[in-house]
């Protein structure tokens, strides 16, 4: 019988900082012995927490460890990136677009703040040219779809009182039934909730099929970075490709028990159900951090203008209402650059951290002033 960890050996929270285990088998290893095992796979699924900092330095790792062995024979699929960017993505790649541009690219559907969480593992695909797969929904591809779903949902009821929804796999329907109520506090239509669920997997599925076929990636390794959940119990994403695809894969999870939490960490009220199923393959056993007591915070509401960006909320106690920012002001350069648009300014911010300086250039009644922020 397995337990609720999903393993019959070991239970997660009793794993030692940076204690890798072979969940099958409730076996040890060294990073070493896991780099062996994950280069015999075609595929390689890292579930990660999307805001933890430890996980992003097991992603970089793994890819710096299988790139090292197979130069020339590895790529990355992200989560992340919208499939619709894909050429723009392979544009950055070959240094024909700017890095404010990919940032951009990234922010549509990952939001701006989070890029920072990202930045090296980015950084060293680029400077290694290590082929970067974007394999998503878009954001406004998300909205249509969910949009279509509420009408048809509707029309649905008004014929036959009847609103449910199945999905391909029980254990996953179970899953996605107990993350609907700690995610939408039983809120909203779980129907659609499944079905955008379903389609991210579907798409990022497909896309992945779509790279190993072609003749760019007839010869890769993959791997795939997305959230925890979509990896874990290999119900989602996992299943998913090897339908389609038959390919060789592995699933790797990182995991934190209580005493590494490092500072305060995003959690929900779910009561995840009991599944005979293995959590992963490999367990990777790391502490918990996110950077929001690091990230410098400007606390501003933005909306473009004619020259510069306007400012229509101020946070109370921020950075911004400390040093005198208003309602109504016209942010026109930030150390030295010009702002177009509010992103302009986010993008500048991922370069400071809280306890920099930075210089704004604003516009007030008519007239100029500088005035210097501490974040």
């Amino acid at each position: 019988m397995f337990t609720l960890t999903g393993s019959p050996y070991v239970d997660p929270d009793t794993m030692a900082r940076e204690e890798i285990i072979y969940l099958p088998t409730g076996t040890k290893l060294d990073s070493s012995e896991l780099y062996d095992l994950l280069a015999q796979k075609r595929v390689v699924f890292i579930g990660e927490g999307h805001d933890n900092i430890y996980d992003h330095q097991v992603e970089l790792a793994v890819i710096k460890n299988l790139f090292q062995r197979s130069p020339g024979q590895l790529a990355v699929g992200f989560e992340m990136l919208s499939h619709l960017n894909q050429e723009k993505v392979d544009l950055w790649l070959a240094d024909k677009l700017s890095d404010d541009d990919f940032i951009r690219l990234f922010a549509k559907d990952w939001g701006v703040a989070n890029f920072v969480y990202y930045r090296d593992i980015f950084n060293y695909l680029k400077s290694h040219k290590i082929p970067i797969r974007a394999l998503n929904v878009s954001r406004q591809e998300k909205m249509t779809f969910m949009r279509e779903l509420m009408v048809a949902d509707k029309e649905k009821d008004a014929k036959t009182g009847d609103s449910s929804t199945d999905i391909a796999d029980p254990y996953q329907e179970e899953a996605l039934q107990a993350m609907f109520k700690g995610h939408a506090q039983g809120h909203g239509n779980i129907g659609v909730f499944i079905e955008v669920h379903k389609l991210w997997e579907d798409t990022m599925a497909r896309n992945i099929k779509s790279y190993l076929d072609s003749p760019s990636g007839s010869d890769k390794k993959l791997i795939v970075i997305a959230g925890g959940f979509h990896i874990a119990h290999g119900y989602g994403l996992p299943r998913r490709v090897f339908q389609l695809a038959k390919v060789d894969y592995c699933t790797l999870l990182t995991h934190t028990p209580e005493e590494l939490v490092e500072n305060e960490q995003q959690t929900m009220d779910v009561d995840f159900p009991e599944l005979p199923l293995y959590l992963c393959d490999y367990l990777w056993c790391v502490p918990y951090r996110n950077l929001k007591d690091r990230q410098a915070r400007l606390g501003i509401g933005m909306q473009p203008a004619d020259h510069g960006i306007e400012i229509v909320m101020v946070e109370e106690g921020s950075a911004a209402a400390k040093y005198g920012l208003q309602i109504g002001d016209l942010v026109i350069s930030c150390n030295g650059k010009k702002l177009k648009e509010p992103i302009d300014l986010s993008i500048l911010l991922l370069q400071e951290v809280k306890g920099d300086t930075i210089k704004l250039q604003i516009e007030r009644d008519g007239g100029i002033k500088d005035i210097e922020v501490l974040l």
